[in-house]
C-alpha cells in the first residue's frame, strides 16, 4: 500500500486495494482532435485511433526516451523515474508504471521500442536476482531510478543498484512492500516482452511473479488473491482488491496460453470469482474490494466507501465479460469532470474534461492527504482518460469510438499545456548529480523534459480517497496509458 509523505504535492503511487451523460455532452461537442505536423518519425505507429494522434505520440515516445536515459544510456538494463524531479518523490520508480512503460514500447513493436522495453525488462529480472532478503521472484512497490539522497540527510541511493550490489528498493518511503497488483503487471509485461521476442528468460521471469501471486489466496468470504505484502516484505495484507484480482485473471490467463500449463487458467478462475463477487448490478459498477486495510475491519465485508474508475475498465480490458459493459456508462455519469474556469490549477483559458479517479474525488473538500494542497473536485485524471478511452474502443458500443477520441483529445489539450518547466535527471549537485532536498540545501532541477511530450497526472490536483492525490506532475504510467490508448492496443491481452 501507498505511504502517506507529507512532502507538497507529492504523487504517491495508488497501488493500495482496493447513453452518454450529460456532463460529458458539453466535453464531446467538439470532438474533432487537434492537428499536430510535428509526427515524423521512422517508428511511425501502424493502429493510430486517429491520424491526428500521430504528432502526440511521436512526442509521448521521446518523452519516454528522454526518461529511460535520464540518468543511464546505451545497454545498461534500467527503470524509469515515475514523475519528474520536482515531485518531492525524487528519483522513484514505481514497478507498476515501468510495466506500463514496457507495454507502451510494445504497443508499436518498432526494433527501437522493443529494445527499450527489453532495457526494462532486464532491469525487473536483475531486481528479481538480486532483492536484499527474498529470492521468491518478487519485485518490491519502487526503486531508484538515479542517485539521491533522501530526505533528513540520507540514506544516499546510488540508482538502481546499491553500493553492496543489491536492488535498491525504497524502503524510506514506506515503498518495501510487495502488492499482487503490481506482481500481475510486471508478470504481464514480461509474458509480453516474451510473446514478442521469444526470448525464454522473459518467460521465465513472468512464471516466477505468477508462482509468487498463487501463494496469496485470500482465507477470508470472498476469495481471490489479497493484496500481497506490506511494506516489511512479511506481513500478508487482509484486504483484497478487485483491480488486482482483474490484474491476476489476465495475467494467469496470458500465462496458459504462453505454458501451455492449465493449471493457470484454473488460478485465473479464483481471481475471475472474486470480481465477480463485486459486482453491484444495482450500480451497475463494481467495488473496490474488501476491507481490512485500517485495524479493527473486517476483511469478509465488501468495501463500499469509494468506487474507482480503474476497476469499471479494466473489467471490460482484462475479462472480456459483456456482464461488466454497463459500469463504463456508469463511469462516463457518476466521474466525468470538466476542469477549468474558477477553481482549478490549468492555466487561464484552458480546459479539460474527462473522468477522475473515484467517487470520492469528487465529494471530498480540505486539503489532499499528505499534501497542503486542496482538493479540486473538477479535476481530471489523465491516466483514467487512457483506461476509459481503450476500454470504450474494447466495448464497440453505440457511441463508443467518438467519447474514446474525445478522451483521447482532451489528454493532447493536457499534454500541449500543462507541466511545461519540469526537469528530469541528473543535477548541478557536486556528488555526482544526485537529487536532494532543496530546503536541505540541495537541488532536484535536472534537465528539462522535452516541451509538449509527457501527460500530467492530473489536470489539477486532488485526492483520490484512499489517502492519497494524484497533481501536475508528467507521470510515466499517465503517458504509457496515452500511448496505448492512442494505438488501441490493450495491454491485458
Amino acid at each position: 500500500m501507498p505511504a502517506t509523505f507529507s512532502v507538497t504535492s507529492v504523487p504517491v503511487s495508488r497501488r493500495r486495494l482496493l447513453a452518454l451523460p450529460a456532463a460529458a455532452a458539453a466535453g464531446v461537442a467538439a470532438s474533432s482532435l487537434p492537428g499536430d505536423p510535428a509526427s515524423a518519425s521512422s517508428d511511425r505507429p501502424r493502429h493510430l485511433v486517429d491520424t491526428t494522434l500521430a504528432g502526440p505520440v511521436a512526442r509521448a515516445y521521446r518523452y519516454l526516451d528522454v526518461v529511460q536515459d535520464a540518468y543511464l544510456k546505451g545497454a545498461e538494463p534500467r527503470l524509469l523515474q515515475s514523475y519528474n524531479n520536482e515531485s518531492g518523490l525524487m528519483t522513484a520508480s514505481f514497478v507498476y508504471d515501468n510495466a506500463l512503460a514496457m507495454l507502451a514500447y510494445l504497443a508499436n513493436p518498432s526494433v527501437a521500442n522493443v529494445r527499450r522495453a527489453r532495457l526494462i525488462g532486464d532491469a525487473f529480472l536483475w531486481i528479481q536476482a538480486n532483492d536484499e532478503a527474498f529470492s521468491d521472484g518478487r519485485v518490491r512497490q519502487a526503486y531508484a531510478a538515479g542517485p539521491m539522497l533522501f530526505y533528513g540527510g540520507g540514506p544516499y541511493f546510488p540508482g538502481l543498484k546499491r553500493e553492496d550490489g543489491k536492488a535498491a528498493f525504497l524502503w524510506p518511503f514506506g515503498f518495501g512492500g510487495s502488492s499482487t497488483g503490481d506482481m500481475a503487471w510486471t508478470g504481464l509485461a514480461l509474458a509480453q516482452l516474451y510473446a514478442d521476442t521469444r526470448v525464454k528468460k522473459y518467460l521465465d521471469g513472468a512464471v516466477a511473479l505468477g508462482t509468487w501471486i498463487a501463494d496469496k489466496q485470500s482465507p477470508y468470504a470472498f476469495g481471490g488473491y489479497h493484496g500481497g505484502l506490506q511494506a516489511d516484505g512479511v506481513t500478508p495484507q487482509k484486504w483484497s482488491s478487485t483491480e488486482h484480482n482483474i490484474d491476476v485473471y489476465a495475467f494467469f490467463t496470458l500465462l496458459a496460453k504462453l505454458t501451455r500449463d492449465r493449471r493457470w487458467a484454473t488460478r485465473a478462475e479464483t481471481a475471475a470469482a472474486f470480481v465477480q463477487g463485486m459486482w453491484n448490478p444495482d450500480g451497475p459498477f463494481l467495488w473496490t474490494g474488501t476491507l481490512g486495510g485500517n485495524p479493527g475491519e473486517d476483511p469478509n465485508l465488501i468495501n463500499t466507501g469509494n468506487i474507482p474508475e480503474d476497476v469499471q475498465s479494466w473489467s471490460v480490458l482484462g475479462l472480456a465479460d459483456r456482464r461488466y459493459d454497463s459500469s463504463l456508462d456508469w463511469v462516463l455519469q457518476n466521474l466525468w469532470n470538466n476542469d477549468g474556469g474558477t477553481s482549478t490549477q490549468l492555466p487561464a483559458g484552458v480546459r479539460v474534461s474527462g473522468v477522475t479517479y473515484s467517487s470520492q474525488a469528487k465529494a471530498l473538500t480540505g486539503t489532499i492527504s499528505g499534501s497542503d494542497l486542496p482538493n479540486h473536485r473538477n479535476a481530471v485524471w489523465l491516466e483514467g482518460n487512457g483506461h476509459m478511452a481503450l476500454a470504450l474502443l474494447a466495448r464497440k458500443g453505440g457511441g463508443d469510438r467518438r467519447i474514446a477520441k474525445q478522451l483521447l483529445a482532451e489528454t493532447v489539450v493536457a499534454q500541449r499545456k500543462v507541466g511545461a518547466g519540469q526537469t528530469v535527471g541528473l543535477t548541478a549537485d557536486p556528488h555526482g548529480g544526485r537529487l536532494s532536498d532543496p530546503g536541505a540545501g540541495g537541488s532536484w532541477t535536472g534537465t528539462p523534459l522535452p516541451d509538449r511530450s509527457g501527460i500530467v497526472a492530473a489536470s489539477s490536483a486532488f485526492d483520490t480517497g484512499f489517502a492519497f492525490g494524484y497533481f501536475q506532475r508528467q507521470h510515466v504510467g499517465a503517458t504509457a496509458w496515452f500511448l496505448m490508448a492512442a494505438q488501441n492496443f490493450n495491454p491485458y491481452r
